[in-house]
C-alpha cells in the first residue's frame, strides 16, 4: 500500500476519533482561533456560524478537544487581515494562552486567482484554454505562452507587491495580538499543498494550465507560506508537507483538499475537506 493511502486511512480514523475523545487537562488554558476559510473549515458539517461557514470539525476544534483547551473560535470564511483585526481580534484577551492564526490568502487575492486560473477551464473565462485550445489563435510564441501559463502572465508581476503589502499588515496584527495577550503563544498556520509537484497529474482532473500549476504552487502558496514563516516572535506550523500526495489533482480517495468539485467528503472548492482538517489537528497535537 502506498504511503499516501496509509495517510488517508489515518486521517479518516482521526476524523472520527478526534471529535469523540475525552478532553485532556494537561494544556488547559484559553485558546483563540483566528483566520479565514482555510481555518474555519467552510462547508464541513456541522456549521456553527452560517455567515462564516465555521465548522465544529475544523482543526481548531479537534485540536482543542484533544489538548483540553477552552476554545474561542472566531475564524470566518472570506476573512482578510483587516477583518481579523476589526472583527476577530476582540476575542483575544489578557488571559489567552494560545492563538492560532491562518490568514493572508484573501489579502493576496487568492479567490480571484482560483477563479481566473484553476477554474478557467470550466468557466470558459480568464486565461484558460478557450479559443487557443481550439486552434483559432495564430500559434505565435506569445499565444502558446499564454496557454501554458496564462495566470502567471496575468498576475506574476503583481504578486511580490501583494505579498509585501500583506506582510506589513500582518506585522501590525501580530503586534496588536501581543499587546492584548502578552503571554500568549502565537502560531501562524500555513496553507496546504493545493497543487502537485508534477503538473501532468492535473490533466483530465483539474482544468488548471500546466505552467500555472508550478507558479501557483511555488510563487503564490509558497510565497505566502514563506512570508508567514518569516514573522518574528511566532511559531510557524506548516501544513504544506502534510498534504503531499493529497492535493486537488490526486485520485479522489486521496484528496484532502477539494478541486473544482467536492468529490471526497465535504468542504468548499479548493479548500481542505474534513480529512485535511483532521490530519492537521493530529499533527498539531503531535508537534505543538
Amino acid at each position: 500500500m502506498k504511503l499516501k493511502h496509509c495517510l488517508s486511512a489515518v486521517a479518516i480514523i482521526a476524523a472520527g476519533t478526534l471529535t469523540s475523545i475525552t478532553p485532556a487537562a494537561a494544556d488547559s488554558g484559553k485558546y483563540v482561533a483566528l483566520g479565514d476559510s482555510y481555518a474555519a473549515g467552510v462547508g464541513i458539517s456541522n456549521i456553527l456560524d452560517k455567515p462564516c461557514s465555521r465548522s465544529d470539525r475544523n482543526y481548531a476544534h479537534l485540536f482543542a478537544a484533544q489538548r483540553g483547551y477552552a476554545l474561542t473560535d472566531v475564524t470566518c470564511g472570506g476573512a482578510t487581515i483587516d477583518t481579523v483585526t476589526s472583527s476577530q481580534l476582540p476575542a483575544v484577551t489578557a488571559d489567552t494562552t494560545l492563538v492560532t492564526l491562518g490568514v493572508g490568502g484573501n489579502d493576496i487575492g487568492f479567490g480571484q486567482l482560483v477563479k481566473d486560473c484553476a477554474l478557467a477551464g470550466t468557466l470558459g473565462t480568464g486565461s484558460g484554454t478557450g479559443s487557443l485550445a481550439t486552434g483559432s489563435a495564430s500559434g505565435s510564441a506569445v499565444a502558446v505562452a499564454e496557454v501554458v501559463a496564462g495566470c502567471k502572465n496575468k498576475y506574476g508581476a503583481e504578486m511580490p507587491g501583494r505579498l509585501s503589502m500583506t506582510a506589513a499588515k500582518l506585522a501590525q496584527l501580530l503586534a496588536a495580538i501581543r499587546t492584548q495577550a502578552p503571554q500568549a503563544r502565537i502560531v501562524l498556520v500555513g496553507y496546504p499543498k493545493i497543487l502537485p509537484d508534477n503538473a501532468s497529474l492535473c490533466a483530465g482532473r483539474q482544468p488548471v494550465l500546466a505552467g500555472d500549476v508550478d507558479w501557483i504552487r511555488e510563487s503564490v502558496v509558497g510565497g505566502l507560506n514563506t512570508m508567514l514563516r518569516s514573522q518574528p516572535g511566532t511559531t510557524y506550523f506548516s501544513t504544506y508537507e502534510l498534504y503531499d500526495g493529497h492535493d486537488v489533482c490526486e485520485a479522489v480517495p486521496d484528496r484532502w483538499v477539494n478541486g473544482t468539485s467536492v468529490d471526497n467528503g465535504e468542504g468548499a472548492q479548493f479548500h481542505p475537506n474534513q480529512y485535511g482538517h483532521a490530519a492537521t489537528a493530529q499533527q498539531m497535537v503531535a508537534t505543538l
